[in-house]
């Protein structure tokens, strides 16, 4: 394992200088400025090798899939093959880690962007507030039906209790874009960005997945590009968008639809372990020969699928058991520090939400000394 940092490109608050300083030994990166479903020429690859100045471009995060592949659209053969070109293009510029996800619509789901911690804030995840906006606030036909009548119940209780400044916080928050993207949805366009999921049952879901891979794995297998999917964050539905990459048997499945070494996975402790029945040590054991990527984040998990994201040490992933499993691999594997805490200076920048400077380095330290650590005890 070796550390990374993920750096949005030029407009990032945090410099490519003060990346630099932190001792990691590659930027995750992506070209955000390029509209989703085009070609990354080789021009533009160069640009932001350029831009990263001595340090390596280690990790695509990410090639964005488009929704005409996930929806498996008439526009879905052009834009595979947009795609297998951006792989062809990458392997030429020397880059070889590709991540990408494969939810509908959000990248992401929080409720709360600054909930506080001491000397700053994290991000949440509040199962009613979730519920009371799908219901209530964005009002999506049937919604309740796909709730336990117990939680529509808590949900209704907990909207009327919100406040207007709380209900205009939930909404903003569950409406933002992408990471690294200045666009936002309203309540219109994200009905009609939500509204061709409605139709598409888990099982088409998992075979339009299924296209992808066999569309774009030998194209990565050719390229000596590896290809690691970013599971589900959170991993189960959100207001009706199936979810297909959540549990042991999701990975199972989606590594055995091309089995290729390709064909990888990116192992996110956060999301994955938000869920308190995926066992991540477990999960890495299993999948450590196929994991070409890792996110290392955890979370405090609460009732009513609700958790908080913690510091990298102290939640409810146990980190060290999951490094441990990892460290037995011998190929050296890209990690990041995901996500955190809004803390110290970082309060008056204006960062993507979870990626201060100040709260991820000290989620480096923790991770950097945990690894070293681990590393020392393995080879005695």
């Amino acid at each position: 394992m070796y550390p990374t940092w993920r750096w949005y490109g030029p407009a990032d608050p945090i410099t490519i200088d003060e990346v630099a300083a932190l001792g990691v030994d590659g930027v995750v990166t992506a070209l955000h400025h390029i509209e989703n479903g085009a070609v990354w020429s080789r021009e533009e690859i160069r640009k932001r090798k350029q831009e990263l100045g001595s340090m390596p471009w280690s990790v695509v995060e990410s090639v964005p899939v488009h929704e005409g592949i996930k929806q498996n659209t008439d526009a879905a053969p052009e834009l595979l093959k947009n795609y297998r070109q951006c792989l062809e293009n990458l392997s030429a510029e020397g880059i070889n880690t590709v991540c990408y996800n494969f939810m509908p619509v959000l990248d992401w789901t929080r409720t709360r962007l600054a909930v506080p911690v001491p000397g700053g804030t994290t991000v949440a995840l509040n199962g009613l507030d979730l519920v009371a906006f799908d219901v209530f606030i964005l009002a999506r036909e049937h919604a309740a039906e796909d709730y336990p009548a117990e939680i529509v119940e808590l949900a209704a209780d907990h909207y009327e209790e919100m406040s207007r400044e709380d209900r205009e916080e939930v909404s903003a928050t569950m409406l933002k874009g992408l990471p690294g993207s200045e666009e936002s949805f309203t309540l219109v366009t994200f009905r009609d960005a939500i509204a061709p999921y409605l139709h598409i049952n888990r099982a088409t879901f998992k075979d339009n997945l299924r296209r992808f891979l066999e569309e774009v794995v030998p194209t990565a297998a050719r390229e000596g590009i590896k290809l690691t999917i970013h599971p589900d964050d959170p991993p189960w539905p959100v207001v009706g968008l199936p979810r297909i990459v959540s549990t042991v048997d999701d990975l199972r499945e989606l590594l055995g639809m091309v089995d290729d070494p390709a064909n990888g996975l990116c192992l996110c402790t956060g999301s994955l372990g938000s869920r308190s029945d995926n066992d991540l040590p477990a999960m890495a054991r299993e999948f450590v020969d196929r994991i070409n990527f890792i996110h290392l984040r955890n979370v405090k998990r609460d009732l009513h699928e609700s958790f908080t994201e913690s510091g990298h040490l102290q939640g409810d992933v146990d980190m060290a058991a999951v490094m441990r499993e990892l460290l037995q691999r011998g190929e050296n594997i890209p990690y990041r520090p995901d996500h955190g805490f809004t803390i110290f200076d970082d309060r008056k920048r204006r960062t993507n939400p979870g990626y201060s400077l100040y709260g991820r380095m000290r989620g480096l330290a923790e991770l950097e000394g945990l690894r070293s650590g681990l590393s020392a005890s393995l080879s005695a």
